[in-house]
């Protein structure tokens, strides 16, 4: 089955770069896939850049938005432009390994939606540290099988169902985890395709950054856990604000040592611990002000 590739960017190029380096890189022919770069209102350069991409790529294709409109209107654009009747999408961030498009297309074949693996930088340790907090659910080392979540760095969908389920809700703020939960109540299961691999590589080398955006990323997914509390069961010391920080150490502890304990490949990275426990007190942090500030 032909495979559309959707890559949505925001100023970005010198990541996209690489990242459409490594779809060029396929064990799949130029003839069974194509590649969808939806550029989002970017101003530095990425239009150039994708031109001159072009000419070594005959099977990638520009869509530009024209303003920066959000992830999930950049998302429906490529659903709009692919001509694949299955959907991968990979974030500008990562680097496809050589079987990816392959494989993401054969969990398709089986299975309506499908999680990818993905796996981080070992060299640096603020990377390794961001990608075992954030990505731990999708570590290579698990094994196939259901998966009850997702990330949009690396996930793959069948056109049809992501046209039935009228494509990403654009007014939410973290489209691919609202568009599985909403998959879910439909009854539909998320296949993780463990040989389908991407490296998550960003630009988020300081601590700093590191833990603002465990901040930021709670403050935006902890709405969707407590509009879906009965399906991901959220438990209710999640659902106040003041609850959360006073729980926040004994939640870190119990999430981070859950994290290791899930998946016995990570033990062997149990140095990067003390990092991650930080980044789920951010979390926290960020959740309760989300909370606050829709309340």
């Amino acid at each position: 089955m032909f495979a559309s590739v959707i890559l949505c960017t925001y100023n970005r190029a010198h990541l996209l770069e690489r990242a459409l380096r490594s779809l060029a890189c396929q064990t799949v022919t130029s003839e069974q896939f194509e590649i969808v770069v939806v550029d989002d209102g970017s101003t530095d350069g990425t239009a150039a850049l994708c031109e001159r991409a072009g000419r070594d790529l005959s099977n990638m294709r520009y869509v530009a938005m024209g303003k920066n409109l959000g992830l999930a209107a950049a998302g429906n654009r490529g659903l709009r432009s692919a001509r694949g009747e299955f959907l991968l999408f990979i974030d500008d961030d990562c680097i496809a390994q050589e079987g990816w498009v392959e494989c993401m297309t054969s969990s398709l074949e089986r299975h309506p939606l499908a999680a990818g693996a993905i796996q981080s930088p070992v060299s640096n340790y603020i990377k390794l540290c961001h990608n075992i907090s954030q990505f731990h659910p999708f570590m290579k080392r698990r094994t196939e099988g259901w998966t009850g979540s997702i990330a949009g760095a690396n996930m793959g969908i069948r056109r049809l169902v992501l046209e039935e389920l009228a494509g990403f809700d654009e007014k939410s703020k973290v489209p691919d985890m609202e568009l599985m939960l909403r998959a879910r109540l439909k009854g539909l299961r998320v296949h993780f395709a463990a040989r389908a691999v991407v490296i998550h590589d960003p630009d988020r080398t300081s601590l700093a950054t590191v833990l603002k955006n465990a901040s930021e990323h709670a403050s935006k997914t902890i709405l969707l856990r407590n509009t879906y509390d009965s399906l991901l069961h959220t438990p209710f010391v999640l659902r106040s604000p003041g609850l959360i920080l006073l729980g926040a150490p004994l939640i870190a502890l119990m999430v981070t040592l859950k994290i290791y304990a899930s998946n016995s490949g990570l033990v062997k990275y149990f140095w990067t611990a003390p990092l991650v426990y930080a980044q789920k007190l951010a979390w926290c942090w960020g959740a309760a002000r989300g909370l606050r500030e829709n309340q």
